[in-house]
């Protein structure tokens, strides 16, 4: 303080009151030019006061006595603080104020971020567990499929290019050459497809879910070979198509049965990439019975059969999307991007960014039909879709980075309005009850109550990023299912018109025929019109279609794209067509 303020105005002063006058400036703590116009004050107060003071004596006495009368000296520089402020112009209060405000605003802002950025889940359900105690039938082992498959799943890992080329291809896309190569191949494969058929006797399929490394996390689950799995349904589509081409009929039915039960237990699997799947199995199945049929002269008693086990395999079949094992994942996902506790629990921004090392691997993910050792290739698991979202949101332009100003809007909605983790839970309970009434739902009938599933589902999460992220496109998956059914009544139906024709020796003029006649339980009913398939009886044959996706018949027309035939119509044109089979015509 001595080397801030000038001693020279109080040099005529005693030594006590210089040193309480320097005691009262440093007890102040206040601006340099306050304090100066409080040391001249004092000292000219001191100064007035001493002036009758004859000796050096007495100007020490009075000073003394001075001092004694201002009292405490921490008081009194408070009291000169308080009264300095009160005398300041409005202005300076303001300003004074708001930086104050500005101050504390800082401090709680940097507190509340440390403790949001700091936040950790808490973990309170082993959703894996849960759902193995779902997935597992009250069945031995020796009842389960997986065992089969997965092994012959490992034995296709390696699959040479050329032969993974050739199975992705239909049996009429392909030139003889290539047909003898794949029957060499079939053949030299067989003990991996009598695997196949082996778990296909079983009347179940599980697995035990879980990651050596994150055993309780949803999102680690490795999936299983699902590629390798739509491969060996190809293989013994095509064995079935060589069998039939040799004569062997028996054979080949009882061949695509097992593709279709293989479907089947894939599409048990719970996991909605596992549902697909088994879908896109099951169709590949009742697809080449419907080539075979349109190729060859199958006999009524032998077309009987294949009915009634297609009816038997059918009958306790839900072709609907099961949700089960995506909520699951939904709630187990909440519980780690979420804390408990304080404030009904926050979202954890760091979850999503700890999950940034994983983005380079899951993108680099070599295609299924690459040439590469199983040493060499990687399981995808469950994290994919959650980082290929996140990936999205957060490096492609608009995202968090690209663009500072949605960075800084997002960054605060994270932080201040973001729903809690009990909010989230609620809208994800919400969401899934939502998806459940519509998979039941066939999209004649959305259509015909105007359902904007796209609109109400944004609505639902509207706002919740971990939402958003994770919620597939579920309108167009229930429809995959719908699709599903109808491909299989379709096929069904063929079945019976071949035999109503071999038994009558002509075709039914209406569907109602054959259910009249025992031929078929049920009509096969488009979901696209709610209506029975489209059946046309021609001079020598038939037609059997249903609308499909653009809702209007456009009389058998099939669709094509770049000159082939599109097996489901699109919005633009064309109707699904199941009868005749479209062939592709190859060029010579």
């Amino acid at each position: 303080m001595e080397k801030k303020f000038s001693d020279t105005n109080l040099q005529n002063l005693p030594a006590c009151a210089v040193e309480f006058i320097k005691q009262v400036l440093r007890k102040m703590r206040y601006r340099k030019k306050i304090r100066l116009d409080v040391q001249a004050e004092l000292t000219a107060h001191f100064e007035d006061e001493l002036k009758a003071c004859a000796s050096d004596e007495q100007r020490e006495q009075k000073a003394q006595q001075l001092i004694a009368g201002f009292g405490d000296v921490k008081l009194l520089a408070v009291l000169l603080r308080r009264a300095k402020k009160r005398c300041r112009p409005l202005w300076q209060t303001v300003v004074a104020r708001t930086f104050q405000t500005i101050g504390v605003l800082i401090v709680c802002f940097i507190f509340y971020v440390v403790w949001f950025l700091t936040g950790k889940p808490v973990i309170t359900t082993d959703y894996v567990a849960e759902l193995n105690r779902i997935v597992c039938p009250a069945a031995d082992e020796t009842q389960n499929a997986a065992p089969f498959y997965h092994k012959a799943a490992k034995m296709f890992e390696d699959l040479p290019r050329d032969i993974s080329e050739l199975l992705s291809k239909k049996y009429d896309e392909v030139t003889f050459e290539q047909k003898q190569l794949m029957t060499k191949w079939i053949s030299d494969n067989e003990e991996t497809l009598e695997l196949v058929i082996s778990g296909t006797q079983k009347p179940y399929y599980w697995r035990m879910y879980g990651n050596k490394r994150y055993p309780d996390v949803m999102m680690a689950i490795l999936m299983p070979s699902l590629a390798d799995f739509r491969n060996l349904a190809r293989a013994l589509c095509w064995r079935a198509q060589l069998r039939a081409e040799q004569g062997q009929y028996d054979d080949a039915l009882d061949h695509i049965k097992s593709c279709y039960i293989l479907g089947q237990h894939i599409k048990g699997d719970k996991f909605l990439i596992g549902q697909l799947v088994g879908f896109a199995i099951e169709a590949l199945a009742v697809q080449t019975i419907r080539d075979i049929l349109s190729e060859h002269q199958i006999d009524s008693a032998a077309l009987a059969t294949l009915q009634k086990d297609f009816e038997h395999m059918i009958s306790g079949e839900d072709f609907a999307i099961n949700l089960e094992a995506e909520k699951l994942c939904m709630y187990d996902e909440i519980q780690r991007c979420f804390t408990g506790g304080l404030g009904g629990g926050h979202i954890i921004p760091r979850r999503i960014w700890q999950l940034f090392p994983a983005i380079q691997i899951i993108t680099a993910l070599p295609p299924s039909n690459s040439r590469l050792s199983s040493a060499q290739k990687q399981k995808p698991s469950r994290l994919s879709k959650f980082i290929s979202n996140v990936q999205h949101e957060i490096c492609e332009p608009g995202g968090f980075i690209y663009e500072g100003g949605r960075f800084v809007k997002k960054s605060g909605y994270i932080l201040f309005l973001h729903p809690d983790k009990q909010e989230t839970y609620q809208a994800a309970q919400e969401l899934y009850d939502y998806w459940e009434n519509l998979t039941v739902k066939t999209p004649g009938q959305i259509r015909k109550e105007q359902i904007d599933t796209e609109k109400e589902t944004t609505e639902i999460i509207k706002g919740n990023i971990l939402l958003e992220m994770l919620s597939p496109a579920i309108g167009r998956i229930s429809e995959l299912s719908h699709r599903n059914r109808v491909d299989v009544e379709a096929t069904l139906a063929i079945i019976a018109i071949l035999r109503y024709n071999q038994e009558t020796g002509d075709y039914p003029d209406n569907l109602a025929k054959l259910t009249e006649a025992g031929f078929l339980k049920a009509l096969p009913i488009d979901p696209y019109s709610d209506q029975p398939l489209v059946y046309k009886k021609t001079d020598n044959n038939f037609v059997l279609y249903g609308v499909g996706e653009n809702f209007k018949d456009d009389s058998g027309m099939i669709a094509k794209v770049n000159g082939r035939p599109r097996r489901w119509g699109t919005k633009d044109e064309g109707d699904w067509v199941f009868w005749p089979v479209p062939k592709l015509q190859l060029k010579q």
